[in-house]
């Protein structure tokens, strides 16, 4: 097949539609989805896809769910070739079994005058299953000559305002492009156990080996970050991590490499020199040699300024060379370099055209560029760190203006990740009073927030102080990562110092929190309050908290037909409203889990296989292999132990894939109980050994199953079994009402002997 050439080399040039095609490997998707996994908004993302769908390269299709059409989009092809004929450049694209494609997600510096360091380039071509760290004073060139020698790593900076989460989620999406998808896959899921993380990343890069290049690592923050680079080193056998920093990590000595980074021999520097000026006389060379002891950056600067008075250098060269420099820029210039200056982060062109404006911001630009003052970074620019500081301390400069704009310019871009900059950008400006639509906004367009990353956003909330809204934005954190407790103080603190949408999200939440702390009396009340705002507010976001929380507390109460109807009433306002497309495939979840609880099998097929219709469709993998473990379950009690070990295998192998071994061992019990149910002893073996690996090396309860369900097997065998039974009666001590479970689940296929006494 031929297509129109220039549109489809423009189209694989853009990284973004990169990453669609690649996502797309692994399956059918929703946009919406689509853009949740690539920060980016549902919009930028339907365009895109509608682009590559006109070149050939994806195909959309409408499918029916329920009482609408849904559009999801898919791979259409695998290959893509260019062909060099006489008199023009064919591309062609077909179906191939193997299809690749380079993805950096970073750019990689550029690196026009690297010169020298043999030595250490040698190193690093050959520390293959090693973390390399290469450490220096500012300027004298580690991430040049880390972008010389992996010109196509994942290349990661830090700034100081990211967090391990978010780093994880954008590894897992250049993973994911490589053929990797588990790590992607357990993040999607909500997984957060920083073992089973390291674990993943770590064969992540050894599979595909990848080169890993962190960057300014001294500016992290975050010390999970720090432990998974200790963690790596030592384990690592293909893939390669390379750190830059300005100081020494202590990440151990085994599988690490430490780099001193010096400045350049004499020969080194005088190459340098003579790509800057290209004739340069030895003599003063010499003389900007001995000032500057071989160091890059001073060495650039240097012959870039008027080189007059050297002598002055000695004392303090950077402070002398752009006091010099400072002195010759146009006063356009010096606004530029002034704000660019106040951002820590490098910045965008067309970041930077609206926060200067006029129209001479390009050739202003490229004058800086030129000079050796800013630098570019794919399609970001900005200053040296060392730059930066001095210009701090030479001029004052009115940031909160700039730092509103750039917020305002970063909310229209409608990315989570772009969300939390700008908000961290007004707290920065002191605009507290934007706080309150700031939340507003996260919970109209980022849900899911709190959730992906939340030590991020608490970092940022914390800098708010004593703000309802976004002490009340600390409560949900609290409430998504377990600390039922604190999450209730909190929300209880802000509940009468907050109002409109944000108010009920908060009482909702503190329905859900007592539900938890078994407080049913203080769950009706705040379910009531709840009930109060929605009727008020007439919000479909709030009406669908209610039914939430209510469906919620009739299941707790064992008011089945009540959690039913509720559940329905759940699934009407997600459907009538467009709500998200994950919040339906748990609904329809729910719902056949009451019906599973009604004593009604039958019935909770019908909804967990329309649930599954749902997840397969939005692309919701998680949800799609959590669907497959209930309809395992359900097809066991109802003695379809054929189809219970059929959609048990996708459950037990995607979650073990994955890591998620709660969900795994959940899905492992109950293909276990049906080889039982069976008679295929030898393959119940095999599911009660993984439950027992899995139960050492988590200490997750229900993984002690495994004990129990080995001495059936082994009974099975017509062999004693009674030993396993023992071990496992001795490791739920801690957990009667469990061992109780396994038992009575198990004696639907298989009865004990009488002498060993289970009841």
């Amino acid at each position: 097949m031929c297509v129109n050439t220039l549109a489809l080399l423009k189209a694989l040039s853009n990284e973004t539609n990169l990453q669609i095609l690649s996502l797309l490997r692994s399956g059918s998707f929703h946009p919406r989805e689509l853009a949740r996994l690539l920060q980016r908004s549902e919009s930028d993302v339907s365009r895109r896809l509608k682009k590559l769908e006109k070149l050939g390269l994806v195909e959309g299709r409408w499918i029916r769910l329920g009482d609408r059409n849904v559009r999801i989009y898919s791979l259409k092809v695998n290959e893509v070739k260019v062909n060099f004929l006489p008199g023009e450049v064919q591309v062609g694209i077909k179906e191939a079994e193997s299809y690749r494609l380079p993805i950096t997600f970073e750019d990689v510096p550029k690196t026009s005058f690297f010169v020298g360091r043999h030595d250490e380039v040698e190193i690093l071509k050959n520390a293959k299953g090693k973390v390399v760290v290469v450490y220096g004073i500012a300027g004298i060139g580690k991430t040049s000559l880390l972008a010389r020698v992996f010109p196509e790593a994942f290349w990661y900076s830090m700034n100081g305002s990211e967090s391990f989460e978010y780093f994880a989620w954008q590894l897992s999406l250049y993973l994911n492009s490589l053929g990797y998808r588990a790590l992607m896959e357990y993040l999607r899921g909500g997984g957060k156990e920083e073992k089973e993380l390291f674990e993943l990343i770590l064969e992540g890069i050894d599979e595909t080996e990848s080169v890993i290049v962190i960057d300014d690592l001294h500016k992290c923050q975050d010390e999970t970050l720090m432990r998974m680079l200790s963690y790596l080193a030592g384990r690592l056998k293909k893939g390669t991590i390379a750190v830059a920093s300005r100081v020494k990590p202590l990440l151990g000595i085994e599988g690490v490499i430490y780099i001193n980074l010096s400045g350049l021999e004499p020969g080194e520097a005088y190459e340098l020199a003579k790509k800057i000026k290209k004739r340069i006389p030895v003599d003063k060379f010499a003389k900007i040699y001995r000032i500057t002891r071989g160091h890059p950056l001073a060495l650039i600067l240097l012959l870039e300024s008027s080189g007059e008075s050297l002598e002055e250098a000695k004392e303090n060269i950077f402070e002398f060379l752009f006091t010099e420099i400072y002195r010759s820029l146009t006063e356009e210039e010096k606004r530029m370099l002034l704000m660019l200056s106040i951002f820590e982060e490098p910045l965008e062109y067309e970041a930077i055209k609206t926060l200067y404006g006029g129209r001479k911001t390009f050739f202003i630009l490229h004058s800086l560029l030129r000079k050796g003052l800013v630098e570019r970074r794919g399609s970001q620019y900005f200053i040296h760190d060392m730059l930066r500081g001095f210009l701090r301390e030479k001029e004052t400069f009115e940031s909160r203006t700039y730092y509103l704009e750039y917020a305002e310019y970063l909310i229209q871009k409608n990315t989570p990740r772009d969300f939390l900059k700008a908000f961290e950008y007004i707290l920065k400006a002191g605009a507290t009073e934007k706080i309150r639509e700031l939340v507003e906004l996260r919970i109209r367009r980022f849900k899911h927030l709190p959730g992906d990353f939340p030590k991020t956003y608490r970092r940022i909330l914390s800098q708010a102080g004593d703000n309802p809204y976004a002490r009340g934005e600390l409560g949900i954190i609290y409430f998504n990562t377990g600390f039922f407790q604190k999450a209730r103080d909190i929300l209880l603190e802000v509940e009468d110092k907050i109002e409109g949408l944000f108010k009920a999200e908060v009482v909702s939440t503190l329905a859900d929190v007592f539900l938890v702390l078994e407080n049913l009396e203080m769950a009706e009340r705040y379910l009531q309050k709840t009930k109060e705002l929605a009727e008020e507010l007439q919000d479909p976001e709030v009406w669908l908290w209610y039914y939430m929380e209510k469906t919620k507390y009739e299941y707790y109460r064992r008011n089945l037909e009540e959690a039913l109807k509720s559940a329905f009433k759940e699934l009407e306002v997600a459907r009538e409203h467009g709500r998200s497309p994950e919040d339906e495939g748990l609904v329809l979840l729910h719902i056949g889990d009451i019906y599973l609880d009604l004593e009604q099998p039958e019935e909770g097929i019908k909804y967990y296989e329309e649930g599954l219709r749902v997840a397969k469709a939005y692309g919701l993998t998680f949800i799609e292999h959590v669907t497959y473990m209930e309809l395992s379950k359900t097809h066991y009690i109802l003695g379809n132990y054929r189809k219970a070990v059929s959609y048990g295998n996708r459950a037990v192998e995607y979650f073990l894939r994955i890591k998620n071994y709660r969900r795994a061992v959940d899905a492992l019990a109950y293909r276990c109980v049906s080889w039982i149910g069976l008679g295929e002893a030898e393959r119940a073996e095999e599911d009660a050994r993984e439950l027992i690996r899995i139960a050492h090396s988590t200490g997750y309860p229900l993984a002690w199953a495994g004990y129990i369900f080995m001495g059936a097997a082994k009974f099975l065998k017509g062999e004693d079994g009674s030993s396993y039974v023992e071990k496992g009666r001795k490791h739920f001590q801690d957990y009667p009402w469990l061992f109780e479970a396994v038992i009575q689940e198990l004696e639907r296929v298989f009865e004990f002997p009488k002498e060993l006494k289970l009841k």
